[in-house]
């Protein structure tokens, strides 16, 4: 059985090695990989700290600029899978997806796998938009198995076309509970690395600097809050396109001295800790690790209802959802939490149950490499059974 694991071999194709949530699933995934036996090799462009985690976990790694869409970078993979005998593919994301299946047909005999992590055709224009339909619509006919991270992905999905009905499953990412026990010296920690009172209120945001993240309405409905609560500061982890526009916003606003921004960190456990509520305003998500990550730290959560967020948040048993593109309902949200602290303890425990439950790295892997089994290697087996 173990000889068969070692001829397992997967190739993942990631648009981009920068913090996310993309990056976060290979990571998991080429940890189980190692623990049973599968060789996985990752395809990325070194632009980010998770390409140096790449090349230490993974069997192999391929550095390929895969923006903008490159043949050239298309055909380096195809020659790749041939020469590594590559099984199975596994694009994460968009831009991955455009390289993964048209492998199909340049590399005859291999399986296709692609996860969505988010539809976001509301930050293109009509044509491209138009365009980018007309592409998706044509390669799930060579999309041996999809994946959506949310049940509401997976339903915009198939709404759009995007994704073969019978060959689409939904898997939620996922976390590791034990990650995120409190240690009991967060607020005396932080609040000496950003010189604040201990007894301050923290607000805190885990997201890239992205459009989609929907910064600039928690930066209004935060201006709003620190009339009602002058002791409160904004903490903002993460990096991004949108950096500038975020800082100019805040210096306008009038609020430098009340918002931190902390750039991207690797002790988001502790972090979470610290804050005293998680806010999620995006417009839009998949499936987001950030919002997992704080159930499972038992941090009170504020988040938009939207596509990823609600298939996390229960309002009112694990946290609160308010509207997207508000800074008024979270300016609300947040007052309300602050408020009633008898009732956001319940919400953290039952976060905590919520993850265990439903959004554990395990549960989330298993099932995964489930398909990849059911794809290739069962059918090899039953293969060499026969022969």
């Amino acid at each position: 059985m173990q000889n068969k694991k070692k001829q397992k071999k997967i190739l993942y194709i990631v648009i981009s090695s920068q913090t996310g949530g993309v990056p976060k699933f290979v990571v998991n995934a080429l940890n189980y990989g190692k623990k049973h036996g599968i060789k996985i090799c990752v395809a990325a462009p070194n632009d980010g700290e998770y390409f140096l985690k790449f090349q230490d976990l993974a069997e192999d790694t391929l550095d390929l600029s895969l923006k903008p869409y490159s043949f050239l970078s298309l055909w380096k993979l195809r020659n790749y899978i041939r020469k590594n005998h590559i099984q199975l593919v596994h694009s994460h994301g968009k831009g991955a997806g455009m390289y993964a299946r048209p492998l199909k047909l340049l590399c005859p005999g291999i399986k296709v796998v692609h996860t969505y992590h988010g539809i976001y055709l509301e930050e293109y224009g009509a044509l491209f938009a138009f365009i980018y339909k007309k592409i998706e619509r044509i390669l799930k006919t060579v999309t041996d198995a999809a994946i959506c991270v949310s049940p509401s992905e997976k339903k915009e999905a198939l709404r759009l076309h995007f994704a073969p009905k019978k060959k689409t499953a939904v898997i939620p990412n996922g976390v590791e509970p034990e990650v995120f026990v409190p240690k009991g010296t967060e607020k005396q920690q932080y609040a000496k690395e950003f010189r604040l009172p201990e007894d301050s209120y923290i607000i805190g945001c885990v997201a890239r600097f992205e459009w989609m993240k929907g910064h600039r309405y928690l930066l209004a409905a935060f201006k709003q809050f620190l009339k009602q609560y002058p002791n409160s500061y904004l903490l903002l982890v993460g990096d991004g396109p949108e950096k500038e526009k975020i800082e100019k916003q805040i210096k306008e606003s009038g609020l430098t001295s009340h918002v931190i921004r902390t750039g991207f960190r690797e002790d988001i456990p502790g972090l979470l800790q610290y804050f005293d509520v998680f806010v999620s305003a995006s417009l839009k998500e998949g499936m987001p690790f950030t919002l997992l990550e704080a159930l499972a730290a038992g941090t009170p959560v504020l988040a938009t209802r939207v596509i990823g967020n609600q298939d996390v948040i229960r309002d009112g048993y694990n946290g609160m959802l308010v509207d997207a593109k508000s800074s008024k309902e979270l300016c609300h949200g947040l007052c309300s939490i602050k408020d009633h602290p008898e009732i956001v303890g319940g919400w953290s425990q039952n976060g905590k149950k919520t993850i265990k439950r439903h959004f554990t790295v395990q549960h989330s892997l298993e099932r995964t490499f489930d398909i990849y089994d059911k794809l290739v290697w069962t059918k090899q087996s039953a293969s060499e059974s026969d022969s």
